[in-house]
């Protein structure tokens, strides 16, 4: 019997949690960070998450989430984009290595969140950007393959101290809360990864575009990783419940593991006001995106 990965969403609806984190943060907003991306010409396509094979040779094929973690999910596939994006364009030297996404949910939740979450499964996004961004990340290679006992436990009692103390060598360089799909789209338009917290729930099936309808209810992080402005609208969303989830057709040679949603669809998902802009440079330059990620038109 297929899981039911609904239940396993795992974002905590926090606003006062995120106004806390902004504060703190030498660049908190998107719009404030990177005013001079606006108004610029985009591509009415771009498709970040090609960076994933142009780098990798195929899309990654993560395991599904097995706990309510799905913060860390998102923000440990950003940091993977994030990766590959600076390794294409060539301002990264370092060989490309999967994230931990359990060291992620365990220094948000108990080095920025202060543990009061306690044995319950969660998150807040913006405990998971702060985490990314001044404590680092580290590797697979550093805290082993996947595992949900794992996301548990460092969720709980915090990421080991041998662990933790390689994450500073990889630190996410700038956060910025994003506030709306118009902000969303100058990020990925320029080469920064979105990761998106909400409440909102989809169908569990692509139609002939690629599209998941909105449906019901769930807290769950994603990460917002290309859009598309053509006769068919929509972001495009990357899932942690594992390969070839949701179900249906692909557009776009878009992952096994994301859908489409409608733009009205994703800038309500990110007035929620947890959805985060993730750079691997002090602040957010402009610059072109490869040709082979973007289109003008789909003629």
């Amino acid at each position: 019997m297929p899981v039911d990965f609904t239940n396993l969403g795992g974002w905590v609806e926090d606003r006062a949690a995120v106004e806390r984190v902004l504060e703190s943060l030498p660049m908190p907003l998107f719009g404030a960070a990177a005013p001079h991306l606006f108004g610029l010409a985009m591509p009415k396509t771009t498709l970040l998450y090609k960076a994933f094979k142009e780098v990798i040779g195929s899309y990654p094929a993560y395991v599904a989430q097995k706990i309510g973690d799905c913060v860390s999910m998102g923000f440990g596939h950003g940091v993977d984009l994030l990766q590959c994006v600076e390794i294409a364009m060539g301002g990264e030297a370092e060989a490309f290595e999967y994230t931990s996404t359990e060291a992620v949910y365990g220094m948000a939740r108990v080095d920025i969140g202060g543990g009061r979450l306690g044995n319950g499964d969660g998150a807040v996004g913006a405990w998971a950007a702060k985490a990314v961004s001044t404590i680092g990340t580290v590797s697979r290679k550093v805290a082993g393959e996947y595992s949900g006992e794992r996301a548990k436990s460092w969720g709980r009692s915090g990421v080991p101290a041998d662990i933790k103390s390689q994450a500073g060598a990889h630190k996410v360089k700038t956060v910025s809360l994003v506030a709306s799909w118009e902000e969303a789209k100058v990020a990925i338009a320029n080469g920064y990864p979105v990761t998106i917290c909400s409440d909102q729930g989809f169908t569990m099936n692509r139609d002939a575009n690629g599209f998941c309808r909105p449906s019901g209810s769930w807290n769950h992080c994603m990460l917002l990783c290309g859009f598309r402005e053509d006769e068919h609208p929509g972001g495009f969303i990357f899932q942690s419940w594992g390969p070839d989830t949701p179900s249906g057709p692909l557009s776009l040679d878009q992952p096994g593991n994301t859908f489409c949603a409608e733009t009205s669809v994703v800038d309500r998902m990110i007035r929620q006001g947890d959805s985060w802009a993730l750079s691997a440079f002090d602040g957010y330059p402009g610059r072109p995106l490869p040709a082979s990620w973007t289109y003008d038109s789909m003629a």
